[in-house]
């Protein structure tokens, strides 16, 4: 069997999803998002990440009709390691979501239970932190499934 490869994010986008069609014909959709740290710098500075997610086919005209800068997803999918050459020749590598799925959401699915600030900005999580953030993964799967009856 192989490996697990899972990752799931909420973030807002920072552009509009883009469509084209590759080569081959299948359909695709670009776009980044922006995921906020749940913590900031001791200056007070936000931390966040910049994302960018792939999407294929049919998901991927959803996203071109819905996600808008400014929208804010739920995307889980798969991380893939890509490299290309640059204009100046040189090789350089690239993690990009894979999206197998996206929801657009509001800040209430966002939800970490009973997680500290302190317990987030450890290097190391322990099992009940892992835990908390299991229970919160299946509690927005949940609600997810709540939304679609």
């Amino acid at each position: 069997m192989a490996d697990l490869n899972l990752v799931i994010v909420t973030g807002i986008s920072t552009k509009d999803a883009t469509l084209r069609r590759r080569p081959s014909g299948v359909i695709k959709a670009e776009f980044s998002i922006e995921v906020e740290r749940p913590f900031a710098r001791a200056s007070g500075e936000p931390i966040s990440d910049l994302f960018l997610v792939d999407v294929y086919g049919p998901l991927a005209e959803q996203c071109a009709q819905h996600v808008r800068r400014g929208t804010k997803v739920l995307v889980l999918g798969t991380l893939n390691k890509e490299s290309f050459i640059t204009r100046l020749g040189r090789r350089e590598h690239l993690t990009v979501i894979k999206a197998k799925y996206i929801k657009l959401i509001d800040q209430s699915y966002v939800d970490f239970g009973d997680v500290t600030l302190d317990e987030l900005r450890r290097d190391q999580w322990g099992d009940a932190t892992v835990a908390e953030y299991t229970k919160a993964i299946c509690n927005v799967l949940a609600r997810l499934r709540g939304a679609k009856q």
